[in-house]
């Protein structure tokens, strides 16, 4: 999914609103430090699972919107990636840029007031 359409058509940039927007399930759980987040499918839906520790930093938006891009895009593939190929490689690399290029957004609706959050 490409990020532009999906803040334009949600009006905003929160990774956190367009997963509850998008019927997303998340929940923080207590993870390994070193894990940040996950998804898990339930019932054929993706659900996002963060690592309790990033709830009050900064951070959290960024693995949100990485957890996000594999829950609309990935999710299928969880599976069968994370036992061929430890998590490395092309999902990961998209799942960042899509994080990235949202937290453009995000960062850019908070400087000049729009209502992206």
């Amino acid at each position: 999914m490409d990020v532009k359409i999906l803040v334009e058509t949600y009006k905003t940039a929160n990774p956190f609103t367009l997963a509850d927007n998008l019927g997303i399930e998340y929940h923080y759980v207590d993870f390994p430090s070193n894990l940040k987040g996950r998804i898990v499918v339930y019932d054929e839906e993706p659900i996002i699972l963060l690592n309790d520790s990033i709830k009050e930093t900064p951070d959290k938006y960024f693995v949100m919107g990485h957890e996000l891009k594999h829950a609309l895009d990935h999710s299928d593939l969880i599976g069968y990636y994370s036992l061929c190929y430890g998590g490395k490689g092309k999902l990961e690399r998209e799942a960042n840029d899509f994080a990235e290029e949202l937290m453009y957004y995000f960062q850019l609706g908070d400087e000049t007031n729009e209502v992206w959050v």
